[in-house]
């Protein structure tokens, strides 16, 4: 039968318990329970991938949509052509679904303006000629970065360029299949096949620009090949007007249509974008269009993007341009510009509209320095020093703001793991909105028609545009936001005779408060 449990037993088994309860309470330093850990950050969500398998580690990405991709300046390389996968990339509006590019020789054009107007696929242009030349491509606001009063667009320093071979028909043996041209024609008006957002008038938004037509005649290229393989759809594919030795924006993407014309576009894009005007002042007709390239020189390398260059002898290269005319010198100066020595070509001429690759060799010492180049072109223009001042930030090709500031140490460091890709956003914190900004907020979203946010996207105001510019990361200040509303910028209208000054004013306190947190 059980033993009844004796009494020293039941003493001793009172003490354990007593001194395990004890131990407990020593542990936690109190008598309270101890603070719940607090459970780790979530991860910051990777960013969406770049079409066409695009690495953001070569690209300055300022906005995703359109998208708007500077090559860094350490990524263009040394040789002559760049690479498709580190070519800078600017869209004016969405591009086409990539469903274009499942049958690239469907893709169709219409050509009007000639004795025969009609509309040929691309498998049918391919019967017409082949040819293939080498072209540079130039945003016209590359530099905009260095302009002090901070003009609206892509903030592009160097990256906004590249040179790639471009293969296709000529546009003059199109032409004369056709027929030939009416003899009044005087421009060559190229329309793009993006899709137009919906309650926006067309010639506000469509990307249509006229050239003159000599120029089209004797150099245009409609493309389908970017270096030997098929156009990507971010480069323009499947069908690209190339106009040698012009910016950028006149190499007309995803072309549907053509024309011989009298006169130029109607379309903003033509009659008030991309021309060259004074700051303050809106565009006009009048104002000189953005077509040829002026003579422009840069270094690519070593010493960007926070790597350090050693000590001793150091291999500068850079590139060279000047439109339709092409670089018969490139000079390097160590000392600010008060001397200057010849830089040495690399790699073949492969024409006039294709830039120069040179490279220039020197000796070091540790410290800072800034290098410069600069360019003469075949018929004697030389790079300026300094910039021509504009609203637009266009046409940048002095020397002075391109220069490469380098550091150089012992031993070289690489470049920073952080410099690579885009830097993760800060995080946000919650909007307080002024009475001005709550004010400007609902003009923002309800405005007149068509109203900011049918076109820019704004994380605050909940719109997600499909035309202009992410707000969000643009984070403009108050006075580049009077400024774009008031004149207008790129396919932009002027609101400045339907908004009062008051009501713009709280516009753009709205969107300063909503971006700058």
């Amino acid at each position: 039968m059980p033993q009844p449990e004796r009494p020293a037993r039941r003493a001793f088994l009172r003490q354990v318990a007593q001194l395990a309860g004890a131990t407990a309470i020593a542990g936690t330093g109190c008598r309270e329970a101890p603070a719940p850990v607090e459970p780790p950050p979530p991860p910051t969500p990777p960013a969406p991938p770049l079409p066409d398998h695009l690495d953001r580690a070569h690209f300055h990405v300022h906005n995703e949509g359109p998208l708007s991709l500077e090559t860094r300046r350490g990524a263009t390389g040394g040789g002559l052509l760049t690479p498709n996968e580190r070519f800078f990339v600017r869209n004016n509006l969405p591009r086409p679904a990539d469903s274009v590019l499942h049958d690239r020789d469907a893709w169709t054009l219409e050509i009007a303006g000639v004795v025969h107007p009609g509309t040929l696929s691309l498998g049918e242009l391919k019967t017409l000629g082949l040819a293939t030349e080498a072209v540079t491509l130039q945003c016209s606001g590359n530099g905009r970065a260095f302009f002090a009063h901070r003009p609206s667009g892509s903030p592009w320093a160097t990256g906004a360029a590249g040179c790639a071979l471009w293969t296709g028909v000529r546009l003059r043996d199109v032409l004369e299949f056709m027929g030939g041209l009416d003899e009044t024609s005087k421009y060559l008006t190229s329309t793009g096949g993006e899709p137009l957002p919906a309650g926006v008038a067309r010639d506000t938004v469509v990307v249509e620009r006229s050239i003159p037509i000599e120029k089209a005649l004797r150099d245009a290229l409609l493309a389908w090949e970017m270096n030997s393989l098929p156009i990507p759809i971010t480069h323009g594919g499947p069908l690209r007007l190339i106009v040698p030795g012009y910016f950028g924006i006149n190499h007309i993407k995803y072309v549907r249509r053509i024309a011989a014309t009298l006169e130029q576009t109607t379309a903003k894009i033509q009659q008030k974008g991309y021309r060259f005007r004074a700051i303050g002042t809106g565009g006009a007709p009048t104002q000189p269009s953005m077509w040829r390239m002026p003579v422009k020189s840069w270094l690519n390398g070593p010493g960007t993007s926070g790597s350090t260059v050693a000590a001793g002898r150091t291999v500068f290269h850079g590139v060279a341009l000047s439109g339709e005319r092409g670089v018969s010198r490139v000079e390097v100066s160590l000392d600010g510009g008060a001397h200057w020595t010849d830089a040495t070509f690399d790699g073949p001429d492969l024409g006039p509209n294709a830039w120069r690759a040179f490279s220039f060799v020197t000796d070091l010492s540790i410290g800072s320095h800034t290098v410069h180049t600069r360019a003469t072109d075949t018929v004697g223009d030389v790079q300026s020093r300094d910039r021509v001042e504009n609203e637009r930030g266009y046409g940048h090709n002095g020397w002075w703001d391109h220069g490469l500031e380098i550091t150089v140490t012992a031993v070289a460091e690489p470049q920073p793991t952080d410099a690579l890709g885009s830097p993760e956003p800060p995080p946000e914190a919650p909007v307080v909105l002024s009475d001005a900004g709550t004010r400007g907020k609902a003009l923002f979203r309800d405005g007149p028609q068509p109203a900011c946010g049918t076109c820019h996207t704004l994380g605050d105001a909940g719109t997600t545009g499909v035309v202009g510019p992410n707000l969000d990361v643009l984070a403009p200040d108050a006075a580049r936001v009077e400024s774009a509303v008031t004149a207008g910028v790129g396919a932009m209208p002027a609101y400045g005779e339907r908004l009062t000054d008051t009501e713009i004013r709280d516009l753009a306190a709205y969107v300063a408060e909503a971006t700058q947190r």
